[in-house]
């Protein structure tokens, strides 16, 4: 498949915003003896957070132990804490390169139909204004 120019264009920047303002939310599975669906990992905007303090560990865990006693105590249903994930600094930092990455790809693709359309504007330039000559209606008056 052959896509043309201005699509890819389009594409790559396009997913280049995507990456930008999007967290991705791929944590779920067990970190450092937090098991699995204990908490509820978050990654704020990769635009906004190229550098995220770090994540104290301790505290999460402290945050789950709470909650877990509480769900014993009292009966109630287990609440997730919510806490930043620690990888989060590393994937913010790399989803900012792949969006680099992307528009660098845009602005190439770019250019190159930029360049490559250049003689087909100028032809449609040139026939525009000799069409304007050549035509009666496009003199002015004290020409005719």
């Amino acid at each position: 498949m052959r896509l043309r120019d201005t699509t890819v264009v389009f594409l790559c920047a396009f997913l280049g915003m995507m990456v930008l303002l999007m967290p991705l939310p791929v944590f779920g599975g067990p970190y450092e003896d937090i098991q699995e669906g204990q908490v509820d990992w978050t990654c704020s905007m990769p635009l906004l957070s190229l550098a995220p303090p770090d994540v104290d560990l301790d505290s999460v865990r402290d945050a789950v132990d709470e909650a877990v006693d509480a769900t014993r105590t009292t009966g109630e249903p287990y609440v997730r804490p919510e806490s930043p994930h620690p990888l989060c600094r590393g994937l913010a930092r790399t989803q900012v390169v792949l969006a680099l990455l992307a528009f660098a790809g845009a602005f190439w693709r770019g250019r190159r139909w930029w360049r490559s359309t250049a003689d087909a504007r100028a032809e449609k330039r040139f026939k525009r204004l000799h069409e304007s000559v050549e035509s009666p209606q496009g003199r002015s008056r004290i020409l005719r």
